[in-house]
């Protein structure tokens, strides 16, 4: 039998998502939804990252897969990021519930949502 998937949702709390695009409110959000999804609580970690560097689009996150035994409280090494569909910017409250319920609850990217890194 295969292992679930188990995702991280990084959300940016760097210079400008944190301060000018709020992503404290995106980070509150996305964890008390993955909380009270029992779809979610045990398939999807929810924490800060530091930035994507795609200041511009934000607020901004990213769904990292991880793989068997991956600590999600570990910054995903950059190849991962690039590797990866699982760059979402321009993030408000409805698309991140999108996000945690297609992406990491039914293991499909939001196609209309993703975006290259």
């Amino acid at each position: 039998m295969t292992a679930p998937r188990r995702y991280c949702l990084l959300v940016c709390d760097g210079p400008s998502c944190g301060v000018t695009h709020d992503s404290d409110r995106l980070f509150e959000l996305a964890g008390k939804t993955a909380a009270a999804q029992p779809g979610l609580r045990d398939k999807v970690a929810v924490r800060n990252y530091t930035c994507f560097g795609r200041c511009d689009d934000g607020p901004n996150t990213f769904v990292v897969e991880l793989a068997p035994g991956d600590d999600p409280n570990r910054d995903p090494d950059f190849a991962v990021l690039e590797s990866q569909r699982g760059f979402y910017p321009g993030m408000d409250e409805a698309k991140i519930v999108r996000v945690l319920e297609q992406h990491c609850g039914k293991d499909e990217v939001v196609e209309d949502l993703v975006d290259s890194y």
